[in-house]
């Protein structure tokens, strides 16, 4: 049928899962193989017949069925008879015992089961006490002790662990150990082992071990470590736990488990009883004792032994005597859970029956085992399949699936957990999203997207209707560049209610949708000769242009994996790694090389081992460079876009366009890139611990323009140092430099290492300013002078850099930087001591009579009226030549120089009464003034009654004038 009006509807379409209830489903998928075994109707539907390798090891030995093995069991038996099966977790063996004890009632032998809830208490007070109540009705002596013993671990585990503790530490004493411990060390003990007594009657210790004290436990806790240094750990775990138990068993006047196993078997007298032990850990505080009992040669003995474990809880039956008289088997190889029963092409047959028993009520599902097969009958008459003929005879007893997705759900299970278990659990719960309404259609399980599966859509399809790319990733046959979904598939699950998107073509059978592929468009790339791996490399000839490139192959095969890298990404390790590629990259380019502001040199150079970011929910926490970053953030077709480019970029890096991907799916990855870059600006330049000391409010802008303020104080000491100052001095295009004038001075009072320093803080002044324009700027050349002024009246300059502190300055990475020419935290080191050399610059500097003299004289001096004068002095013959020269010299001076010195002289004057930062520019003022030509000139005019070495000259300038009147007249 190929129209959804001819079949029934529903949300689960099916009218089995209509029907069903969720407790018969959980039933059919537990973990546990008991809860199936219970249900003999259930187990015989869906059991698969078993193999499994006989003997101790999986090399080169027998594989058996499980009826041979059953056959192993006889009636005339003399002595205990015991068959270990051994395998890991979920591969078999607790299916094989619950077959064999079924096998074994239906010849009417009494079966007490010991299943993984139980533990040692429950088994000594409660299943062997109601197996022998049931078959001689009657209570088993010494089941009261037993239960007062449960009872007191219960319900007064202190007084049992006192005096557990106590007599055993005793009874190894009287045993020639000279134990050592404080009395404290006893009550640590106590409470140690009131921990432990409390684990053996607690339910559902799976394949747990059960110890008082481990060798682990024994060699980490002193307080446990009683015996003398010359007692190895073994021997002193062994006989500190052989002396608990004695000690409480004794006390209780309770039996061993073999004594009360050899009690029950010898009340048997027609039959032998048999005792199936799931899970052989839960008798491990009677491991060695139980084993001497099963191994031991004595006719009277009757019990059939069935013991289940991992290898690790059965290494105590791995005597000589037990592996010569025991039956051993083994369900899988060692390191791997792989099975003789299960593999690639049986795994549909081994979930039919499962998926299969959903409808096997009113006989819709029947098979023909005959050959261990499960062949599928036609549904009869009256049954819902006859009724609903929606399904063909290829998935009638596998819907909601079909063969190829159950192949794929176990080809996708990674080798190490292709067990019966896993395999089954993963259907389940992929059944479970969808019988709840979780997930729309089975294909669309958030479950699924753990496994591995290289069948992938396009690109266009996930964008456009992911529903119908997981379709096609689960169900679909793949050929040539398309993938084929049998249509019914889409109708059952509600798929075309809206119609099919237009990336989809449908037919009246199927829906066609287009595989992931290299775009023709794309140029085809040649293959540089790499290395070959495991899964990747190819055995084309390399010199020959093969059908797709390396590159393509490697972008179909990794596409159809990023639904399972987006669950796991650890386990899908080369997937991962081209995406990590993509990521780092596109962040790297977003932020220009890791810069942590655009358009400036300044950046964080992170490592190329370390991407700056980890995946949220990884393992690895992130350091203070890397940010969290959610793959769920990404839609799965942007996925892939970043994996295809990273795949190149590693690849064949000259096809790699960023450019290209950040065009296509740059809105999320602009996010991250910006919220690295403002973690980084946060922790290293405005973090609580870096720059500055306690409680300083400032911050990284504060300090740019706090360093940029003294740095165009050194430059240009006359410059009133305000807002509008420090914008016209932005706008300049010259480089920075110490004033010539001032340098001349300031090395007079600065020793050569603390000058050094000024000159070093000059060689980071283009940094600086950059960071000026792009942290308080309003355009390429022009400042937000409103802004500096308010920042400057909040937090002045000096006093920023007075609140720099060495071990805050360390705290500043060293990664953080202006390329390779500048560290911020040396520039920060560096204005340290230049605000130093400056207070020491400040205390020495101003020159208070070189102030006074410049606003004394300069200011009457008019140089129109100067030149003048020392024209007519030039016409006399007994000037002083000396006086003559200068003067001559002095008057090529303009009045703007004059007016310029008069100027600063009056600015020094106002500031040096002024906090320190003006006092240290009233310092530089005062220094380059001296240094000034005008004012040496002025200075070495030669005027009787003046001085000629720089003092003050007294009244030179009404002097000069009287002279000139008096040579003049």
């Amino acid at each position: 049928m190929s129209s959804s009006e001819e079949i029934p509807g529903g949300p689960l379409w099916c009218p089995h899962f209509q029907k069903i209830d969720e407790r018969t489903l959980r039933q059919l998928f537990s973990k546990v193989a008991a809860v199936r075994s219970e249900n003999r109707e259930l187990f015989d539907f869906t059991h698969r017949r078993i193999e499994v390798f006989r003997g101790t090891s999986t090399e080169d030995t027998e594989k058996w069925g499980e009826e041979r093995v059953y056959q192993l069991f006889s009636e005339d038996e003399l002595g205990n008879f015991v068959v270990v099966i051994e395998g890991e977790v979920g591969t078999g063996k607790s299916e094989l015992c619950a077959y064999l004890s079924h096998q074994l009632n239906d010849d009417g032998r009494p079966i007490l089961h010991i299943d993984k809830d139980d533990d040692l208490m429950s088994i000594l007070s409660e299943r062997i006490p109601e197996f022998y109540q049931e078959h001689f009705e009657e209570p088993l002596p010494g089941a009261s002790e037993f239960k007062q013993l449960r009872d007191d671990i219960t319900n007064n585990p202190q007084t049992v662990a006192n005096n557990a503790t106590s007599g055993a530490l005793l009874n190894l004493g009287r045993q020639g150990y000279e134990t050592t411990h404080t009395r404290e060390d006893e009550e640590a003990i106590r409470d140690f082992i009131q921990e432990k007594l409390q684990l053996l009657v607690e339910r559902g210790e799976y394949a747990r071990e059960i110890k008082f004290v481990t060798e682990g436990e024994y060699k980490q806790q002193e307080e446990l470590r009683v015996f003398p240094d010359h007692v190895s750990a073994d021997e002193a775990v062994e006989s500190f736990n052989k002396e608990l138990w004695r000690e409480i068993r004794d006390r209780y006047d309770t039996a061993s488990l073999d004594d009360v196993l050899e009690y029950v078997g010898s009340q048997f007298e027609d039959t032998r009883p048999v005792i199936v032990f799931e899970d052989f850990a839960i008798a491990s505080m009677e491991a060695e004792r139980l084993r001497n009992y099963m191994e031991r040669d004595k006719p009277d003995d009757n019990w059939d032994f069935i013991v289940a474990g991992t290898r690790d809880s059965t290494e105590v039956l791995h005597t000589r005597t037990a592996e010569d008289r025991f039956e051993f088997f083994q369900t899988n190889k060692r390191h791997s859970k792989n099975v003789l029963f299960l593999d690639e092409p049986s795994a549909v047959d081994f979930a039919r029956p499962y998926l299969g028993y959903i409808k096997a009520h009113d006989d819709s599902v029947r098979y023909d085992r005959e050959n261990g097969d499960f062949e599928l009958l036609p549904a009869p008459d009256g049954s819902l399949c006859a009724e609903c003929g929606f399904c063909d005879e290829a998935f009638r007893d596998l819907f909601p699936f079909n063969q190829v997705f159950l192949r794929r759900i176990y080809t996708g299970l990674d080798e190490s957990q292709q067990s019966p278990r896993e395999y089954i659990m993963e259907i389940f719960e992929v059944l479970e999203e969808w019988y709840e309404g979780h997930a729309k259609a089975p294909s669309s399980a958030s479950s699924l997207r753990r496994l591995r599966n290289t069948v992938s859509a396009a690109d266009e399809v996930y964008e456009e209707a992911e529903e119908f790319a997981d379709l096609a990733k689960w169900y679909g046959s793949v050929e040539d560049d398309q993938i084929t979904v049998d249509r019914r598939f889409a109708e059952a699950f509600h798929l075309l209610e809206d119609g099919a998107p237009a990336v989809v073509d449908v037919t009246d059978d199927g829906i066609i949708i287009p595989s992931a592929g290299v775009s023709p468009s794309e140029p085809e790339i040649q293959s540089e000769q790499t290395e070959e791996d495991d899964e990747e490399s190819s055995s084309t000839d390399q010199t020959t242009t093969p059908e797709k490139s390396r590159v393509e192959k490697l972008i179909e095969k990794h596409n159809g994996l990023v639904d399972s890298w987006l669950e796991n990404p650890e386990e899908y390790a080369k997937t991962n790694r081209f995406i990590r590629q993509g990521l780092r990259d596109a962040i790297e380019h977003l932020t220009d090389g890791f810069k942590l502001y655009e358009g400036t040199k300044l950046e964080y150079r992170l490592s190329s081992q370390k991407d700056p970011f980890v995946y949220v929910e990884s393992d690895d926490s992130p350091e203070i460079d890397q940010i969290l970053l959610d793959r769920r953030d990404f839609r799965r077709s942007d996925l892939r876009k970043i994996l295809k480019y990273g795949i190149r970029r590693v690849e064949e890096p000259r096809s790699a366009d960023v450019d290209s991907l950040l065009t296509e799916c740059g809105t999320q990855l602009m996010y991250y890139a910006l919220q690295w870059r403002q973690m980084l600006i946060e922790e290293y330049l405005n973090g609580e611990k870096v720059f500055y000391k306690g409680s300083a409010d400032y911050d990284f802008t504060d300090f740019v323009l706090a360093t940029y303020v003294h740095l165009v104080m050194l430059d240009s000491p006359w410059r009133n140092i305000d807002a509008t100052a420090i914008n016209e001095r932005f706008s300049e295009d010259d480089a920075f430099s110490v004033d010539p004038h001032l340098e001349e001075q300031i090395t007079e009072i600065l020793s050569q290492e603390e000058y050094d320093h000024i000159k070093t803080a000059m060689d980071s002044a283009d940094h600086i300013e950059a960071m000026v324009g792009k942290l308080l700027g309003v355009s390429g050349g022009s400042l937000d002078v409103p802004k500096i002024r308010r920042r400057l009246d909040r937090n002045p300059p000096y006093e920023v850099l007075d609140m720099l502190g060495r071990q805050y300055i360390a705290e500043i990475d060293s990664r953080v930087r202006f390329g390779q020419e500048a560290y911020v935290r040396s520039i920060a080191d560096t204005m340290y001591d230049v605000r130093q050399a400056l207070e020491e610059v400040a205390d020495h500097g101003y020159d208070r009579e070189l102030i006074e003299e410049i606003n004394s004289e300069f200011s009457t001096l008019n140089m129109t009226r100067v030149s003048e004068l020392v024209s007519n002095l030039r016409t006399y013959d007994n000037v002083n030549p000396d006086l003559q020269q200068e003067l001559a010299k002095f008057v090529d001076f303009s009045q703007a120089d004059i007016d310029m010195a008069v100027e600063a002289a009056d600015t020094a004057d106002t500031l040096r009464m002024e906090n320190t930062q003006d006092q240290i520019q009233a310092a530089l003022i005062s220094l380059k003034l001296a240094a000034t030509p005008v004012v040496k000139r002025f200075r070495s005019v030669p005027i009787d009654g003046a001085s000629s070495n720089g003092g003050h000259r007294g009244g030179l300038g009404e002097r000069f004038k009287e002279v000139s009147d008096h040579y003049v007249s």
